[in-house]
């Protein structure tokens, strides 16, 4: 009985972060994409493009949506975004780019929460502020997201559903 205790939490732990049963067996497909079709030209909607880019390990449309953002932004009013946006752009390492959108997803948050400028808050609805408990070594990490359902953009398909939902905005 005294094994029963520790062996029921290390197979709760488990599961908390891993993969239905029928999602791990389709973890043969590689890299499946979660970018959808069309995104508005607001930096936020260009924010989700780039966390779906990065849900779907796809670098050069992360790049690319961190582009758009960067281009919509005023600089000046944002300096705490620029330089994620910049690494992101300048670089190829899907590792990195998450790491620094790890940054990003800080400052727009913060930046979202002053609710003072309308180049950032244009068109914007309720987005869930979402975190992962594992990422970056079990540091955590959060992230924006328009929907309620988790999509990780810090492990992808290894742990597309790791993560809850801590907050709205």
């Amino acid at each position: 009985m005294k094994y029963l205790v520790p062996l029921w939490v290390a197979a709760s732990l488990s599961v908390a972060c891993s993969q239905p049963e029928e999602a791990a067996q389709e973890a043969a497909v590689e890299h499946r994409n979660y970018v959808k079709d069309q995104y508005g030209e607001t930096v936020i909607q260009q924010y989700l493009h780039l966390k779906d880019a990065l849900v779907s390990s796809r670098v050069q449309e992360a790049r690319d949506a961190a582009k758009l953002m960067y281009m919509h932004l005023d600089i000046a009013k944002h300096e705490s975004l620029v330089k994620p946006l910049t690494e992101i752009i300048e670089n190829e390492d899907l590792s990195l780019q998450r790491e620094r959108f790890s940054a990003l997803s800080l400052a727009l948050q913060e930046a979202l929460q002053a609710n003072n400028d309308e180049v950032i808050n244009a068109g914007r609805e309720a987005l869930f502020i979402q975190y992962c408990p594992m990422a970056f070594g079990n540091q955590g990490a959060t992230w924006l997201s328009s929907e309620g359902s988790v999509m990780n953009p810090y492990f992808g398909d290894d742990m597309l559903t790791c993560g809850v939902i801590r907050d709205t905005l």
